[in-house]
């Protein structure tokens, strides 16, 4: 019998991933006070060889190894059609140094796709709906990067009755998501924040906008962003402090330095616990696997 993605599907219902949260536990969690869990969401999924990220296979591997959330980046096609993408060009998966926005679906469709080892792949990229249409009742999902066609991402998600399970990321700083932000009080949003200057800020968006988290963006352990004041703050407010341990590039630095990589190469105890310590409640992260092991192993998963 061939393979198919409800295989997957069928599987992550019977047997609950490795150790993960219903979406339902990670909502409860979310509006509760803090209480030393940390939950761990997968960067666009889980993909690696020809599983490609942002693609609804990559969202159901990631449930499976035990992420609690999955984040994905949503770009929209010259036709309208929602798709998962990250960059601004379609260089890396596609050779080609122009946006998603400048294909129609058609296109992208028949387009190759280059994998991990830089092979053309069998499958291609996957539209917003069908990545949804695989979440649905299993798994919240940040939705990053949609901040030019968010009342089209937000219809969707509507139409498909997952507003309760989806978190819009967007940098506190912009001020049109803010604006989308106040007149959509059914859903929920979180921040992104370099400087604790505009903290002042989220507490304003506060009073009309669900703020169940809010990501910081600390480069070094001194950032100020990243202080004890800080969670503190946010923590006395019941917002949950998300940050990222990727390892990206070395022009990019992310959770202060205490990176996946750091965990991979020396522990966990070297990154992803002194995350735990410092009080994030949610670390977004490449490998959801092995973070969900060490956190379960020193009593800190959700």
């Amino acid at each position: 019998m061939p393979w198919r993605l409800t295989d997957r599907v069928e599987r992550l219902e019977k047997n609950g991933g490795a150790c993960m949260s219903s979406w339902r536990e990670v909502e409860a969690w979310l509006s509760g006070g803090y209480d030393g869990r940390v939950a761990v969401a997968s960067h666009r999924g889980k993909f690696s060889s020809s599983v490609i990220e942002n693609t609804a296979l990559a969202c159901l591997l990631a449930l499976d190894e035990g992420a609690d959330l999955v984040e994905l980046d949503v770009v929209r096609t010259r036709d309208g059609v929602l798709v998962g993408h990250h960059d601004k060009t379609m260089n890396r998966l596609f050779h080609l140094d122009r946006p998603i926005s400048g294909c129609t679906w058609k296109e992208l469709e028949e387009l190759p796709l280059y994998n991990y080892v830089g092979e053309i792949g069998t499958v291609g990229l996957d539209p917003l709906s069908r990545i949804l249409e695989s979440l649905k009742g299993r798994s919240f999902l940040a939705l990053d990067r949609c901040w030019d066609c968010w009342e089209q991402v937000y219809a969707l998600v509507r139409e498909k009755e997952m507003i309760g399970q989806s978190l819009f990321k967007f940098y506190i700083e912009n001020e049109a998501a803010c604006r989308f932000a106040e007149a959509h009080p059914d859903a929920l949003f979180v921040p992104m924040v370099r400087e604790p200057e505009t903290l002042e800020w989220v507490e304003r968006l506060r009073g009309t906008v669900r703020v169940p988290a809010l990501e910081i963006l600390p480069e070094a352990p001194d950032d100020p962003i990243f202080q004890p004041e800080v969670f503190e703050w946010l923590h006395s407010r019941g917002i949950k402090v998300w940050c990222n341990s990727l390892s990206l590039a070395k022009r990019l630095v992310y959770g202060g330095g205490y990176d996946d990589l750091k965990a991979l190469r020396f522990g966990g105890g070297e990154s992803w616990g002194v995350l735990a310590e410092k009080g994030v409640d949610i670390i977004q992260t490449d490998w959801p696997y092995e973070a969900k092991q060490y956190l379960a192993s020193i009593g800190r998963s959700l």
